[in-house]
């Protein structure tokens, strides 16, 4: 698994090489866990396997520039928390958001939360699904900029103005806060991604990556890559959303856009 990693500096390029997706996610949580503020993002190059097949992918990322480093061992992490009720996901009224109970560095698919904008007031945001330690989230306008009434179905039902994967260190209270869960409607919000170069051929796969094809020439530059950034990215991002901060080139990855959808490409069986 190959993750090209760039740092808060433009010219700090690192390359990560793990045996699994969910060790280099693992390894990710852990650096957030104990710098919530840590800024970084990993582009998910290919899903080569371990061994002779990703050395001689490291070769050809080597000649061009991308160095290595090894990931130090992951620090444990703790199991998801189970707040759910025995009949599923737990619900909660759209006019009583209140805190739920959650341990720190956890979400759950469903989740919404409170993501403060920086100016002492907050935009609603929504936890699409999970990936291994990783959370797909979608951040929508405030309430008080949609017609009344601004009931938080009919926010979670309009356009996000932020979306992206992106590790949970920042679910505690002060800084995100859940405060309901709603079933996502990720049939609307999930996106396809591309993986792979051009050496050995770009492949498109669902969120997940459990089904994967070869890309057509169009898909190969129009569908993303899939990018897992620092939340502390989402954050500074929906500042510039509001005018707090400048926008910046590098958010325009998290900046929503209609791209082929997960389930357009990949149909339920």
């Amino acid at each position: 698994m190959f993750g090209k990693r760039k740092k808060d500096q433009p010219s700090g390029s690192e390359f990560h090489q793990t045996n699994s997706e969910q060790q280099l996610f693992a390894q990710l949580l852990a650096e957030t866990r104990a710098d919530p503020e840590k800024l970084f993002t990993i582009e998910m190059i290919d899903r080569g396997n371990p061994g002779r097949d990703l050395d001689d992918r490291l070769k050809r990322l080597r000649h061009a520039g991308v160095t290595m480093t090894r990931p130090s061992p992951a620090e444990g992490v703790p199991p998801r928390s189970s707040s759910h009720s025995e009949s599923g996901t737990a619900e909660t009224p759209a006019d009583e958001l209140l805190p739920l109970s959650r341990e720190p560095f956890t979400a759950e698919t469903g989740d919404v939360f409170f993501i403060p904008d920086g100016g002492g007031r907050v935009l609603l945001g929504h936890v699409l699904a999970t990936l291994h330690d990783a959370v797909y989230v979608a951040v929508f306008q405030r309430p008080e900029d949609l017609p009344r009434p601004a009931d938080p179905l009919v926010v979670l039902a309009t356009q996000p103005v932020v979306a992206g994967l992106t590790l949970p260190a920042r679910f505690q209270p002060g800084m995100w806060e859940v405060v309901g869960n709603v079933t996502p409607d990720t049939a609307r919000l999930l996106p396809a991604y591309t993986w792979g170069t051009d050496l050995d051929g770009v492949h498109v796969t669902d969120f997940d990556g459990s089904r994967s094809r070869p890309a057509t020439e169009i898909e190969a530059t129009t569908i993303p890559r899939r990018v897992v950034v620092s939340p502390y990215f989402i954050d500074i991002a929906v500042r510039a959303v509001v005018g707090l901060v400048d926008w910046h080139p590098d958010f325009e990855h998290l900046r929503y856009r209609s791209t082929p959808r997960s389930v357009d490409l990949f149909p339920a069986r």
